[in-house]
């Protein structure tokens, strides 16, 4: 047991709007109807973009210059070469000196960079630490993997102050295992023998975690009020339950397999996150993370879960699915399809220059007649003042006005253009995205979302573009 208490001080979820149903899927390829669903990133979104907005429901209303550390887990960065976890630490306003680290590889990268987390704020070399897992893995068309595997993120604050669950101890253990791979160049996952790798992977890693953990803690499985493991499928999950004798009400991720599908680096973490939504304090939380080898994590709630209203957790987001009822439609998000695609012009010099404006979403506020300008300005808009102050823009606003474009080349069109005004002051100009085109309309709720906006200069150029509020 740990003397320092330490762990989870705050969660971020999030899932994408559209859901691909086993019906639709059915309906394009023929054979049976597949029950449940799984989760579709829009074409403009991407491991890191989903990372992002499951960072920002964690540091929701908290001070992120606290965040000494960042970690971002995914098997399907935007860059094989170039930091992710940098971009999301910018797009989150964390502070210049904050450490930043990439993790993949592997599926349980998730749970090996929430064990390093809890490592880094127990040494006392971070009083806070920000992880977070995303992923969006591409499998071909019409194959067996494609109903099963959904696009998801989750994100954790760590840190031992206003702790909402207490990291009790870890086990891992690593072996060589070739199950599910992707080579460097490599477009779509490779899986092999299905039954091989149930019997000497999952059936193998996972109890033998989890036992070495339950022994570490002196405690029985009966001590455990919720499990989070990672499964590939809801079959092999199901199978899993019964072979790990943990009762059925303390499984928390056979609903998000069936909803949502398997999110990778992300699939257990967002089974914790959802098993904490529902925690009592004293509940004690069993997380496990598989891949070559597994992560075994335990916490346990305080009462300080009691007082939290988590309103960008996994509930929220599976409640805002919408149907994507056209296979094509998708076929083209995932590119699996000839598209047009606009390749802008990009200057590195400016996206370095205007970093704190464009990622970090910093304008300014006149300080004669207080009005805020954004894009910055050399003389207010207002009063002609040249004096200005810093001002840290609001991510919430209200639609001023709208144009719907059906000649700009998108995969999900029309493209919808909105001039919001935002809260606290500020107009901002952007693109509007996970919106059906008939319900927009004159001061209807929106917020701004971290997206993929085009590839020029054969870079992934992000900025922010409207959504509508999370109701």
């Amino acid at each position: 047991m740990n003397q320092r208490a330490i762990g989870i001080v705050s969660f971020g979820a999030y899932l994408p709007r559209y859901r691909l149903s086993g019906k639709t899927l059915a309906a394009a390829w023929g054979g049976s109807v597949r029950g449940g669903e799984r989760a579709v990133a829009n074409f403009d979104e991407d491991s890191l973009t989903m990372a992002v907005e499951a960072a920002l429901g964690a540091l929701e209303g908290r001070d992120s210059g606290r965040v000494e550390a960042c970690y971002l887990a995914t098997t399907t960065p935007p860059y094989a070469e170039k930091s992710s976890a940098a971009l999301l630490a910018a797009a989150a306003d964390l502070r210049k000196e904050v450490g930043v680290a990439d993790l993949g590889g592997s599926l349980r990268a998730g749970t090996t960079a929430l064990r390093l987390a809890l490592d880094v704020v127990r040494s006392g070399s971070a009083r806070e630490a920000l992880v977070a897992a995303a992923d969006i893995r591409s499998v071909a068309p019409g194959t067996e993997l494609e109903p099963l595997l959904g696009d998801g993120a989750a994100a954790f604050l760590l840190g031992e102050e206003g702790v909402i669950a207490t990291f009790e101890g870890a086990y891992t253990i690593t072996q060589e295992f070739t199950d599910v791979w992707r080579r460097e160049n490599d477009r779509y996952l490779t899986m092999g023998d299905l039954p091989f790798i149930r019997a000497y992977g999952y059936e193998r890693f996972i109890p033998e975690a989890i036992d070495g953990l339950l022994a570490k803690t002196k405690l029985k499985r009966h001590d455990i009020a919720r499990v989070a493991v990672y499964a590939p499928d809801l079959r092999t999950a199901q199978t899993m339950q019964k072979l790990l004798g943990f009762p059925a009400e303390a499984v928390s991720h056979e609903e998000l397999l069936a909803k949502v599908g398997n999110t990778g680096t992300a699939s257990p973490l967002l089974a914790l996150a959802r098993a904490l939504e529902g925690a009592k304090p004293g509940d004690r939380i069993l997380v496990v993370g598989y891949g070559s080898g597994a992560d075994a994590l335990l916490f346990q709630a305080t009462g300080e879960i009691e007082r939290r209203a988590f309103t960008r957790g996994v509930t929220a987001w599976l409640g805002a699915g919408r149907p994507l009822t056209h296979y094509g439609r998708f076929l083209q998000f995932r590119r699996h399809v000839e598209t047009e695609e606009i390749k802008a012009y990009t200057a590195l010099p400016i996206q370095m220059r205007e970093e704190r404006e464009t990622l970090r979403l910093y304008g300014q506020r006149c300080l004669d007649c207080g009005a805020v300008q954004y894009p910055v300005r050399h003389v207010c808009w207002k009063c002609s003042s040249r004096r200005f102050a810093e001002q840290k823009l609001s991510r919430r606003g209200k639609v001023f006005t709208f144009t719907k474009d059906h000649l700009v080349p998108s995969p999900d069109p029309p493209t919808i253009m909105v001039a919001a005004d935002l809260e606290g002051g500020g107009r901002f100009y952007t693109q509007l995205t996970d919106c059906d085109p008939e319900t927009v309309t004159f001061e209807m709720p929106v917020e701004l979302t971290l997206r993929r906006f085009h590839e020029g200069e054969d870079l992934a150029n992000y900025f922010w573009k409207f959504r509508p509020v999370l109701a």
